[in-house]
């Protein structure tokens, strides 16, 4: 079972059946904190900021996205979004939370 915090701050333990079904409609790559790659997925440019979120959705397409949203939406999670750039106050990662992580689909661009 995974914890992840709620938009109202309660803690919410998601059922084993309930991630294994938002896991087979994601094609890109789910972390947790056991998992190898957590930790350099959760890091940002900013060392000052060291936040944890209980689930890291790394999106590999659109539909990723739209899969991650709509997961979020439906446990109404505590929710951040990681687009690859620089936020200097940290916002990209939240604390026990939900993390998009949209960074991964910036290596599928081809430049014209």
């Amino acid at each position: 079972m995974i914890s992840v915090i709620c938009l109202d701050g309660d803690t919410l333990t998601l059922p084993d059946s309930e991630f294994e079904s938002f896991k087979k409609t994601f094609k890109g790559k789910i972390l947790t904190r056991e998992k190898d790659g957590y930790e350099d997925a959760r890091r940002i440019w900013n060392g000052m900021i060291d936040r944890h979120p209980g689930i890291i959705a790394r999106c590999s397409n659109s539909r990723d996205v739209i899969e991650a949203v709509k997961f979020a939406r439906t446990y109404n999670l505590l929710t951040s979004v990681r687009g690859g750039g620089h936020n200097v106050a940290g916002n990209a990662v939240c604390e026990s939370g939900f993390m998009i992580d949209l960074s991964p689909m910036n290596q599928n661009i081809k430049p014209e």
